[in-house]
């Protein structure tokens, strides 16, 4: 009896301790924190150093795209229009570089640039637990339960793991969109023109991430949940006009959001739609479905080393994608805690988003599963979308919501409910670790055998997948299997571990107190396993100008550069970092024609002769290795002039010159018509030009030859060339035609026409003297206005929402 009591009044005080911590206002300082330890721990080997943080991507692109931007802003206190440096020029803003306007991007205009790009990534990722944490709050759940949301989304791999790819605007979008719910859903209970302005504040921030196709799927979640709370709404009140206010609402909070960020949507929109290589909407199926979550990784979004990762030493990936170098897993203690939410909490809230994690889940899929085809002709703007598994974030943020709503009935009804519902809990928390201890046995005990059980169900091809000399699907299943067989023996653990805490609560052997290490397990399970994405690299040396950048600066005049390199370690967008133009480079949404005159995406025109001596490819970047014949673009064409041991720089005498004048012409309407034509090098191009359109009828060009012209300056956004004529010709730049373009002979505005199916004409009368190509910037001007004035209105309305907060706090303590 005394024992009992003892035992009564010692369960009483560590209640009385936890609702202590629950109501303390240090609670969320002290989850910050310790948060923030687990952050600075996973990312120590970059914080505690002077390079920056590894990312694929960011290397390729991101870093030459945010360093060109970077640096012409400083020098001209504008942001630049055109990139002149890869594939014959394309539009800066239009065509998308990154997070050019993306607020949260300011770090890598001040300090160390290309360590801030990564510190940008970490504070990101930080916040992504905090404002999941916040979005759990909104739910009214606990501080605990929240605290287990936040750890179980900051730590989850399907964030984390976007780190080793260099993807920071999924990084951003995913951070930022546990936020939109909140004010979503907050604009349903108080407020609703604040937190509607808040939501169409956030929306526009993740437009201006800016990733179009995350973006897009963040409003499909924000559709369904603001149709499912309209729809409780009317069935609380019964009232169309009450519902009709928050959906009106709603939707002008959409509209908020795009407005704000139209100075990079609007141009994005039309420039993808009209002149990317992605405006073409016949790609099919398959081309949508690539990238799709196969099974492999399915299974890794509960075990993390089940398909394996092409990121980090000693992992190897051997799913059905090409590779992989992030994860979908949404975390071990997420999941399992998520099915307590779905299947015990049983709150309306939480089958919502059961059902949204299941339908992001399929999706996910893809070509996987025959559902994806509904999706494909039923769903806008599907078809011209690819890789459905970057919407995994959506999952994970379901999971995680549900895994605090798990959390929140242990805390509130575990003792309440009756014994057979306690029963099946309890059978729930001592099966699933029992499962996963069983499968970690089989595995360690005949892991070969479950692996080829596996694929004989699901990957009947893996034997005869080859990746490589002798290499398969297969072989490189067995050398993750180490890998597999140690994560499901700490995938047991940490289960263990936590099913253990809600068996001791849910049996009263001690308080809810031990639940505040959950998030604690979450977070050491999520350090030890994306640890993998992340490494560091030395950009000193890499960026830093070296002999071969110093060669090609230091020449005169205007050339472009092939780089055959790639493989020899010289990126694609490597020089032009250094200010030295490509023929190709790294980007993906090029202009179209330009994209078509390369021979599309295989690029099969790249190395056609009469195309790189049309593009001014004066130079080319070799491997030591390989060898160039010296007539390969015409008769002892081609003469090494440089040699740096490891690489070699040729030098091609027959390459055209970047502007000339022309006065043999041919029309030829439909553009794709013009290239087979300039591959099979019928005509002089240095004096011959295809166009798509008539000339007018004053200008009469005389098929003869013409005295060079003279490029004066060469600007970003702007080109003056000297080309005094004797009679009516056509010059020719070898720049990319783009609407924005616009052209002036002595003073006086011509057309611009399309050159050879991508370049830039000029019909000139004999005599002129110069022509000025110069960017219209006033084609961004309205969409820039309509940002500035959107934030104006959501200035406003936060300004008066403050001035009646400070108004009320002020009668209120008069009271």
């Amino acid at each position: 009896m005394a024992a009992a009591k003892r035992k009564a009044e010692k369960t009483g005080r560590a209640a009385d301790i936890f609702q202590s911590i629950e109501k303390s206002p240090w609670f969320f300082p002290a989850f910050a924190a310790v948060m923030l330890v687990g952050v600075i721990i996973l990312f120590r080997q970059f914080l505690f150093s002077d390079k920056m943080l590894f990312g694929s991507d960011t290397l390729n692109a991101g870093l030459f795209f945010r360093h060109f931007y970077v640096e012409y802003f400083k020098a001209h206190g504008s942001v630049p229009v055109w990139n002149p440096y890869i594939f014959g020029g394309m539009p800066f803003i239009d065509a998308f570089h990154g997070d050019t306007f993306y607020p949260l991007s300011i770090l890598k205009f001040v300090g160390n640039f290309y360590r801030n790009l990564g510190i940008n990534l970490v504070i990101h990722i930080y916040l992504s637990g905090l404002f999941m944490y916040f979005a759990a709050r909104q739910f009214k759940l606990s501080k605990t339960a929240s605290a287990v949301a936040g750890a179980g989304y900051m730590f989850a791999g399907v964030i984390v793991s976007m780190v080793a790819p260099g993807h920071d605007g999924k990084i951003f979008v995913a951070t930022l969109f546990p936020l939109t719910i909140l004010f979503l859903d907050r604009a349903f209970d108080r407020k609703p023109i604040l937190n509607f302005t808040l939501l169409g504040l956030v929306i526009g921030i993740i437009i201006l991430s800016p990733h179009p196709q995350l973006s897009y799927y963040t409003l499909w979640a924000l559709a369904l949940y603001g149709i499912f709370k309209l729809v409780v709404l009317y069935r609380e009140i019964g009232s169309i006009a009450k519902v009709i206010s928050p959906g009106v609402l709603l939707a002008a909070a959409v509209v908020i959001g795009l407005f704000l960020s139209a100075i990079q949507f609007y141009p994005g929109y039309v420039y993808t739609k009209n002149f990317s290589p992605r405006a073409e909407s016949k790609r099919g199926y398959e081309w949508a479905t690539s990238w799709s979550m196969h099974a492999e990784e399915a299974v890794s979004a509960a075990i993390p080393e089940f398909s394996g990762t092409s990121s980090g030493e000693g992992n190897y990936y051997w799913g059905k994608n090409a590779f992989k170098d992030n994860s979908e897993y949404a975390g071990t203690i997420t999941l399992f805690l998520a099915m307590i939410g779905l299947f015990f909490y049983r709150k309306k809230e939480s089958i919502f988003f059961g059902a949204l994690a299941l339908f992001t889940f399929i999706y996910a899929l893809g070509g996987s599963t025959p559902f994806f085809r509904v999706f494909y002709y039923l769903i806008p703007m599907v078809k011209s979308l690819r890789a459905p598994s970057t919407i995994m974030f959506i999952f994970l943020f379901s999971m995680s919501l549900l895994a605090g709503m798990g959390v929140q009935y242990l805390l509130d009804r575990a003792f309440e409910k009756s014994s057979r519902t306690r029963k099946k809990l309890v059978t729930y928390i001592i099966a699933v670790p029992a499962v996963i201890l069983i499968l970690a046995m089989l595995f360690a005990g005949a892991g070969e055998g479950m692996l080829s059980l596996y694929s004989s169900i699901f990957y009947g091809n893996a034997k005869t997948a080859m990746v490589g000399q002798g290499m398969s699907k297969w072989n490189l299943a067995l050398m993750n299997l180490p890998n597999l067989q140690t994560g499901l023996w700490l995938m047991f653990l940490f289960i263990a571990i936590v099913a253990v805490l809600i068996w001791l609560v849910v049996s009263r052997k001690t308080g809810a107190l031990v639940f505040l290490f959950i998030p604690l397990v979450m977070m050491i399970d999520g350090v030890r396993f994306d640890s993998r994405f992340v490494s560091i690299f030395d950009y000193k040396p890499a960026f830093s100008a070296n002999a071969l950048t110093e060669f090609f600066s230091n020449i005169q005049g205007e050339f472009r550069v092939l780089n055959l390199a790639n493989q020899a370690g010289v990126r694609q967008n490597y020089l032009p970092f250094f200010n030295i133009e490509v023929v190709t480079g790294y980007h993906g949404n090029q202009l179209r024609w330009y994209d078509d005159l390369l021979g599309g995406s295989a690029q099969s025109n790249l190395i056609n002769p009469h195309f790189l001596n049309l593009v001014n490819t004066r130079y080319i970047l070799a491997p030591q290795e390989m060898q160039l014949p010296p007539n390969y673009f015409g008769p002892d064409s081609l003469r090494l002039v440089r040699d740096f041991g490891r690489l070699k720089v040729y030098e091609n005498d027959n390459a055209l010159p970047r502007a000339f004048l022309a006065g043999g012409y041919e029309i030829i309407p439909e553009r794709k018509d013009i290239y087979p034509r300039i591959m099979a090098g019928d005509r002089d191009l240095s004096r011959f030009v295809y166009l798509e359109e008539p000339l007018p009828d004053q200008f009469k060009p005389i098929d003869t030859v013409y005295n060079p012209v003279t490029i004066v300056s060469y600007a970003n956004d702007s080109i003056l060339i000297n080309c005094r004529a004797q009679n009516d010709a056509i010059l020719v730049l070898t720049d990319n035609y783009y609407r924005s373009w616009e052209a002036f002979a002595d003073g006086r505005k011509v057309d611009i026409l399309r050159a050879d199916g991508s370049f830039r004409a000029v019909p000139i009368k004999a005599g002129t003297g110069q022509v000025l190509f110069k960017y219209n910037r006033s084609d961004s001007a309205p969409a820039k206005t309509v940002t500035i004035l959107t934030l104006i209105l959501i200035g406003a309305i936060l300004i008066v929402n403050l001035v009646m907060w400070f108004i009320e706090k002020k009668k209120t303590v008069q009271v």
